[in-house]
């Protein structure tokens, strides 16, 4: 008998116990050690950086007037929708919204047909401790506008009427008032990733644009033979898909400086099976390449590309990256589509699944943030600071902050990691 009253039948249970212990531990240490498929390494949920589910400090914009205004319908022909939130610097956060101004007087009343005054709204919070520092705000022409940080603590204001640049302190720099004819004609503005320069998209319907340095507000033509770009402070990434007799469609991505000749960075002959994805610089000296299901990094002169991730069918790159301005980091939102019905012809809906910051020089996934445990659905906006050490994340109207702390072993488990070999959960 055992010691637990029960019989032993001649096997030694405690024996068969420890022998399948020891195998179970040998087969989860050889899994563990086992290389996932080509993509940026993950960081599994638990190695989470400890803190980041509570943020260091929050603040809900209807205490400084935020009213959840959107247009009733699509502003036709005008796609301008800058980021909400920017670090202006280290110190300060901006977020910014619209407003539409409400009938307050008999006379206005009586003009119903009259649109109403719109403006956009500038909040300036202390980075550390969510403090509304000061708030400011620009009158606009239609409901479509926002701020670019421009470095060293300068901002500049992009609207359907103008581009206007301003100083730490929020006093007006210049700005550069667009004609009539631009003002018809304008689709988006599109900035480098440091914000010191901006391209204007203009559609007649045919497109043509104009270079702009953000600190002297000096627009130059340039020529674009493509909407799909992104740009950095002195370069344009272009991406063709061009139709090739017999074979079919090619795809490419191709860069230049100035009126320099292109140079490929990507290309998939006509009739072969693969995809470059659309580009998106990260800095001056890294681009990225965005599908639907992956994403892959390389550098700006060319090569191999150095990082490569892949997700789930299910998982969704739906929006643009969000890199610090320092160029080391970026957040990734990754979406699910939730609802729709192909027999029904609905459409499904996008949700938060989570935010996942990754470093560039470390190539590792150093945060991840689950949407579930953050409690939001949807993220309106999301920055880095200038260093990648906070994020923050505009969801309903409220601005959160998270701190993404550095070195520290118990808040970041970088190990197996690598931007390069992995597949992320």
């Amino acid at each position: 008998m055992s010691q637990a009253g029960m019989p032993t039948r001649g096997v030694d249970i405690a024996r068969i116990n420890g022998t399948m212990k020891t195998a179970f531990s040998i087969v989860f240490w050889i899994v563990s050690l086992t290389p996932s498929s080509l993509g940026l390494g993950p960081k599994p949920q638990s190695q989470t950086a400890k803190g980041t589910v509570s943020p260091i400090w929050r603040l809900d914009l209807r205490s400084v007037g935020f009213t959840g205004f959107e247009p009733k319908q699509e502003t036709w022909g005008l796609h301008l929708r800058p980021n909400p939130l920017c670090f202006s610097d280290s110190k300060v956060l901006i977020a910014t919204f619209i407003t539409r101004e409400e009938v307050t007087t008999l006379a206005r009343r009586k003009r119903t047909a009259e649109p109403l005054p719109l403006r956009l709204h500038g909040i300036f919070m202390d980075a550390d401790a969510g403090k509304v520092e000061a708030t400011k705000e620009w009158p606009i022409t239609r409901p479509r506008g926002g701020i670019i940080a421009a470095g060293d603590g300068k901002f500049a204001v992009v609207a359907p009427a103008l581009i206007a640049l301003h100083s730490p302190s929020l006093e007006l720099v210049k700005d550069l008032k667009l004609s009539s004819v631009q003002q018809s004609d304008l689709w988006d503005f599109h900035s480098s990733p440091s914000g010191k320069s901006i391209v204007a998209e203009y559609h007649t319907p045919e497109a043509y644009f104009q270079w702009i340095d953000t600190n002297s507000l000096t627009p130059r033509p340039v020529s674009i033979d493509t909407v799909l770009f992104s740009i950095s402070d002195n370069e344009v990434a272009v991406r063709h898909n061009p139709y090739v007799k017999p074979q079919g469609f090619l795809e490419e991505v191709l860069i230049r400086t100035g009126d320099d000749p292109w140079r490929t960075i990507c290309y998939v002959p006509a009739g072969r099976v693969g995809n470059c994805g659309r580009p998106q610089f990260l800095s001056n000296d890294v681009l990225a390449l965005l599908m639907p299901h992956r994403f892959s990094l390389l550098p700006r002169t060319g090569g191999d590309e150095f990082s490569k991730v892949s997700f789930p069918d299910d998982e969704w790159l739906d929006r643009p990256f969000y890199p610090s301005s320092d160029g080391k980091r970026f957040a990734v939102t990754v979406w699910k589509h939730e609802g729709g019905s192909a027999f029904f012809d609905v459409s499904s809906h996008s949700v938060l699944k989570r935010i996942v910051v990754y470093d560039i020089p470390k190539r590792q996934e150093v945060y991840a943030f689950d949407a579930k445990s953050l409690n939001v659905k949807s993220a309106s906006g999301v920055a880095l600071s200038p260093d990648g050490s906070r994020l923050a994340l505009l969801t309903e109207g409220v601005v959160q902050v998270y701190q993404l702390l550095f070195g520290q072993k118990d808040a970041v488990d970088a190990k197996g990691m690598s931007l390069g070999n992995g597949r992320p959960r």
